[in-house]
């Protein structure tokens, strides 16, 4: 399988002690509001412009600067994988802490949470760190754009690489966000966030084209860019990028056993903080032809969550026999199989069936092939649930609980276990934290994510 270059990785390593520089500057010139997670001094923070320019241009820095946006972006990814799942059906808070229940319970009306405000090692945290890693890719892109090869060794692989980790960011957030704004601008809703994405990707393929060693770059460009033309409707361009992806190509977030800030997010919490499990309702998923699907096994390991209550099941793809192991357990990004799952989706019917079916027969033990009607709506069925089950765990359940309308589970305004009820919820409100440092935010446009309030992208 691809990865993730190996010169992405060692310019991971070397880029952390600067990472820290980067990261404050870019937290403080992005957002007039971020600081840490501490909410008194959200308000003290400096100007965007008393932060000095000269950091940001120098030359010399930019493998620095890109480095800063992989590494953050990557914490990121897996704060995020875990947020959206919890605030879906597949993970259930397991703490005793009433302010995590408000995403697990789907709560209407929830804007002042630590999903808007929390760093990237929070279980529950989507939009600061994301946004973050976002505005240094974008910095960094804006920046090698104006430079020349001459000023910068590698420009061009380290621009594609700015453009990929842009796109996924601006995915990322238009996948669980109802609105986001950037750089102190007016409210973006999920079809402009998505658009963004994809002149990103569109960037970054145009940039690698040609190029052997941005290979595995380019593919996760046709992935994202796929992913984001679908989401906006364009089932031709979808399809068009997904069939150029090849067999078993993954683009990861690599995570790193000696770095608690790139720990493995979803084993972390489920096995080592035990704040987390898989909810009950994932824990045997099935095809519709009864068979546990091995894609999205889980495993119940000993002992009860932190809360006392719940039993822990981790998702197998991400179990390990040693914490060392666990980890450093590696989160995929992109991926062949999405690609094969959008392509199936953009071209519908016996097509559908057949990729489907090809993705069954290479599982471990292999899955009976799907043998159901081939209707518009039937496929469409088929699609989300061999997208729960394929994709389980990998941040994509909770915008397709939005586009394909799938009855919430559980029931909203049914009890919750430890009080209060569930709401009606699917994407998460832009949080109080931009909408009140930002005064290009027209209060009247903004969607409360609750279902049926708001028209679907």
């Amino acid at each position: 399988m691809t990865k993730t270059n190996s010169k992405a990785r060692i310019m991971r390593r070397t880029g952390r002690t600067a990472a820290t520089l980067w990261r404050t500057t870019a937290v403080l010139s992005a957002f007039a509001f971020v600081m840490a997670c501490d909410t008194k001094r959200l308000l003290d923070v400096q100007a965007p412009n008393s932060v000095p320019a000269t950091v940001f241009d120098v030359p010399a820095n930019a493998s620095l600067m890109v480095s800063s946006a992989i590494g953050d972006f990557e914490c990121a990814f897996g704060g995020w994988v875990l947020a959206t799942g919890i605030a879906t059906d597949e993970l259930q808070d397991g703490t005793l802490t009433a302010a995590n229940w408000q995403m697990d319970r789907r709560d209407d009306g929830f804007t002042s949470g630590s999903y808007g405000t929390a760093g990237c090692t929070g279980s529950q945290a989507v939009y600061t760190p994301m946004s973050t890693a976002r505005w240094e890719a974008d910095q960094a892109v804006t920046k090698l754009s104006g430079w020349t090869d001459a000023q910068v060794a590698n420009r061009v692989s380290l621009l594609v690489q700015a453009n990929v980790y842009a796109g996924f960011a601006y995915s990322a957030l238009g996948m669980s966000m109802c609105q986001a704004a950037f750089d102190m601008g007016p409210l973006v809703d999920q079809k402009g966030m998505f658009a963004l994405a994809e002149k990103r990707f569109s960037d970054a393929i145009t940039g690698a084209t040609g190029v052997t060693a941005l290979a595995s770059y380019m593919n996760a460009a046709y992935v994202g860019r796929a992913r984001v033309r679908l989401f906006q409707h364009n089932v031709t361009g979808a399809a068009a990028d997904a069939a150029l992806v090849p067999k078993g190509f993954v683009f990861n977030a690599a995570m790193d056993a000696g770095n608690s800030r790139r720990y493995s997010h979803v084993y972390q919490a489920i096995v080592q903080s035990t704040n987390t499990t898989v909810d009950p309702s994932a824990r045997t998923l099935k095809t519709e032809q009864g068979e546990t699907d091995p894609r999205s096994a889980t495993v119940q390991i000993a002992g009860k969550a932190s809360d006392g209550v719940s039993d822990k099941f981790v998702p197998t793809k991400y179990n390990a026999a040693s914490l060392a192991l666990g980890q450093a357990i590696p989160q995929p990004i992109a991926r062949y199989d999405e690609a094969q799952l959008i392509l199936a989706e953009a071209q519908g019917g016996a097509n559908a069936v057949t990729i489907v079916n090809t993705l069954r027969a290479a599982t471990t033990p292999a899955l009976k092939p799907y043998a159901g009607a081939t209707d518009a709506a039937s496929i469409t069925a088929l699609m989300v649930s061999e997208r729960q089950r394929v994709l389980f765990v990998e941040g994509f359940r909770m915008f397709d609980v939005e586009r394909f309308n799938v009855t919430l589970n559980p029931a909203p305004n049914s009890a919750y276990r430890f009080g209060g009820f569930y709401g009606n919820t699917v994407c998460m409100p832009l949080p109080d934290i931009e909408r009140n440092n930002n005064p290009n935010i027209v209060v009247a446009n903004l969607i409360s994510g609750i279902k049926g309030g708001f028209t679907l992208p």
